[in-house]
């Protein structure tokens, strides 16, 4: 890169030390002459071959009449070659022989150059027509004159100077060239034109045309693309395009803006003409930086570049324009070095990157900067934008492509992660849907334990009131039938003494009297063992489930059922065996309704295998998926369908009248079901056995 810079100056050097070629003497010589024979509405003069060009002390016509040039120089004129420096003054002469009259005809002076600017960026052209060694008239115009003093009243015409001559005269135009554009430039091309016929109107060629549509065009895009994309990358390529527009317009040869806008201070237009151009030399930079994510990349690399756009935005101002204000010629040559030193190292550096981006915007900072530099063998206009708009719509393009490439992966992404979260999302709903349907149905079954604690409660109420009130009576009923037995005993007894017979009619009586008495007893006996059964069912516990041993409460259940079973029936006896599930764990239950349920349910297998020679009851506990499973199983007549489908009903029993209330198992239904949200069932075969089953 040090070679680069090295290469650059030597060139800048060069062309900063290029000079016009001097003729050896400072006489005037005498002028270009030229014979106007018709009245030919456009008619191009010859170039002079050489001018006087100024040097310190300021030359007046009356010194040119008087042939002092002072300090100044006679320099040749080459043709088509850029011999007319910045900020300088010339003058040369054109000796007219008129054959005919010409009246308010007009002089064009135009200076076409290679570069970029106005196509008249002569501040100040001054004509004197001379004849007979006497000033006759004088004219002036110029880009820095106010359109209402030039010699055609025109804002677009900056370079028309009145010419009149008249038939058999010889007159000697004197035109002082006044220089303070940055450009070097040619000797202007001189054409006389008759204003009544035809003016010479600044046609924008084709390429122009051309070359403005295509920036309009780009300028368009940068907007819908900003418009579309809204990223910083398409608002500086928007920024950028937008100066290279506006200083577009202030490069066309009737300078519109200008002409427009203050036609009378057209020195504001070329000082603000220029603030485009520095402003896209740092909107070029910083575009390149977005372009090329250099922030992200390299921040080192992009701070550096921060500092590069704001010395370059400072040189800008103080060096371009001190070198306007003060007329120096050499602050212009240092503004280039750095100018160009700072746009090569841009450019190179962005090479040096290797990534696609990189390597358009540093190929574009090149051609902007290169053709600047080093002199072309052709007219580079319109180059230096053209190949830089080229470049950066390609970049621009190839980065939309990356970008929507990037956009698109970004939406499958997204579709892919919205489809991922509607898929978590809807299990997530229906594990929701499990839980609030197992809300509901645990709010339902404790609903309905609640009812059915309310209805039992109510019930049990109601069955207590009734059996305590039945049981008072009933307890006299069954005393004093009992009683009656004795007495009428004691009453066959003495009759038996007296000698009555058992079967005479008084034996009859007694005897029949004895007999409904016992009755009596019985089925009041009975009566009381219902009672009782409606008590117990009526009984409230605690209703507070507690952490409880299944295996344990089974084990102790069915030992306390077979030995109340053997204390009332000596002659009872029976076998039975426990199968425990050791892992089973502890569950919650209301221990004292749970343990009724047990000792019911044991205390009917017992009773169903007391008809068979070898009874036998086995428990089972083993643990399954929702909780624990109770078997309570006997080998004992077995039941038919149609008991089984009634066998939890309240009050049905299929034991003998005085053994059984009919209310056990529907009071173990309702403990089991009601109030643990568990179930009970019954398996059994007819002279096989039957088994009950408890899920809780």
């Amino acid at each position: 890169m040090t070679k680069t810079y090295r290469v650059l100056l030597s060139l800048i050097v060069c062309i900063s030390g290029f000079t016009l070629s001097h003729a050896q003497d400072n006489r005037i010589p005498a002028p270009v002459s030229v014979t106007i024979r018709s009245l030919q509405s456009i008619q191009q003069l010859p170039q002079p071959e050489w001018m006087i060009k100024e040097g310190s002390n300021p030359l007046s016509i009356e010194d040119i009449l008087n042939g002092d040039i002072k300090d100044g120089q006679v320099v040749k004129i080459h043709q088509n070659k850029n011999t007319i420096e910045h900020y300088e003054k010339y003058w040369f002469a054109i000796e007219f022989i008129s054959e005919v009259t010409l009246h308010n005809w007009l002089l064009h002076v135009d200076n076409a150059y290679s570069g970029f600017g106005f196509s008249n960026n002569f501040s100040e052209i001054r004509s004197y027509g001379v004849q007979n060694g006497k000033l006759t008239n004088t004219g002036i115009t110029g880009f820095f004159v106010p359109a209402s003093l030039r010699d055609y009243h025109s804002r677009h015409t900056q370079s028309l100077l009145n010419l009149s001559l008249s038939s058999e005269n010889r007159l000697t135009l004197w035109v002082h060239i006044n220089k303070n554009y940055t450009i070097k430039s040619s000797f202007p091309n001189l054409t006389i034109y008759d204003p009544n016929i035809t003016l010479p109107t600044y046609t924008y060629e084709k390429r122009d045309f051309m070359i403005f549509g295509i920036f309009l065009i780009v300028w368009i895009l940068s907007l819908i693309m900003y418009i579309y994309l809204k990223d910083e990358t398409s608002l500086w390529f928007f920024v950028l395009m937008t100066t290279l527009i506006v200083q577009n317009l202030t490069t066309w040869s009737s300078d519109p803006l200008t002409s427009v806008l203050y036609p009378e201070n057209p020195k504001y237009g070329y000082y603000i003409g220029i603030l485009p151009s520095f402003f896209n030399q740092i909107f070029l930079l910083q575009f390149s930086r977005i372009f090329v994510n250099l922030q992200f990349k390299n921040k080192k690399l992009d701070k550096m570049m921060i500092w590069a756009m704001i010395a370059l935005f400072f040189v800008d101002l103080i060096l371009f324009y001190s070198s306007i204000y003060f007329e120096n010629d050499n602050l212009i040559g240092v503004f280039f070095v750095i100018y160009g030193l700072i746009y090569i190292a841009s450019g190179t550096t962005y090479l040096t990157l290797k990534t696609p981006l990189s390597k358009f915007i540093g190929g574009a900072i090149l051609l902007f900067i290169i053709p600047q530099l080093i002199p072309l063998p052709f007219d580079n206009k319109y180059l230096t934008y053209s190949a830089l708009i080229l470049t950066i719509t390609s970049g621009v393009g190839y980065r939309v492509k990356l970008l929507f490439q990037d956009r698109l992966q970004a939406e499958k992404e997204k579709k892919d992660l919205v489809i991922q979260q509607n898929t978590l999302l809807e299990k997530q709903v229906a594990d929701r849907t499990v839980e609030l349907t197992n809300s509901l149905q645990e709010l339902k079954s404790t609903q309905a334990q609640l009812i059915q604690s309310e209805k039992l409660a109510s019930l049990g109420e109601l069955t207590a009131g009734i059996a305590h009130e039945i049981q008072n009576p009933l307890n006299f009923v069954n005393n004093f039938s009992e009683v009656s037995v004795e007495l009428a005993n004691e009453l066959q007894e003495a009759l038996r003494h007296r000698g009555i017979e058992a079967n005479s009619e008084e034996g009859e009586l007694v005897s029949d009297l004895i007999q409904n008495q016992e009755k009596i007893h019985h089925h009041g006996k009975r009566a009381s063992s219902i009672v009782k059964g409606m008590l117990e069912h009526s009984r409230t516990s605690t209703g507070e489930k507690e952490l409880t041993d299944i295996n344990a409460l089974a084990d102790e259940y069915l030992r306390l059922a077979y030995h109340g079973l053997r204390a009332k029936d000596g002659s009872f006896n029976a076998d039975f065996k426990t199968d425990f599930d050791e892992s089973l764990p502890k569950i919650e239950v209301i221990l004292q309704d749970f343990g009724r349920v047990l000792l019911n349910l044991i205390n009917n297998a017992f009773y169903a295998a007391k008809s068979v020679q070898k009874p036998l009851v086995v428990i089972k506990t083993e643990k399954v998926e929702n909780g624990v499973k109770i078997s309570i199983k006997d080998n004992g007549t077995g039941m038919s369908e149609d008991i089984k489908a009634k066998i939890f009903q309240p009050f049905f029993t299929t034991k003998p009248t005085g053994e059984g209330t009919g209310l056990g198992l529907s009071l173990a239904y309702d403990i089991v079901v009601k109030g643990h949200g568990g179930s009970i069932e019954v398996e059994s075969e007819e002279g096989v056995g039957t088994t009950f089953v408890v899920y809780i």
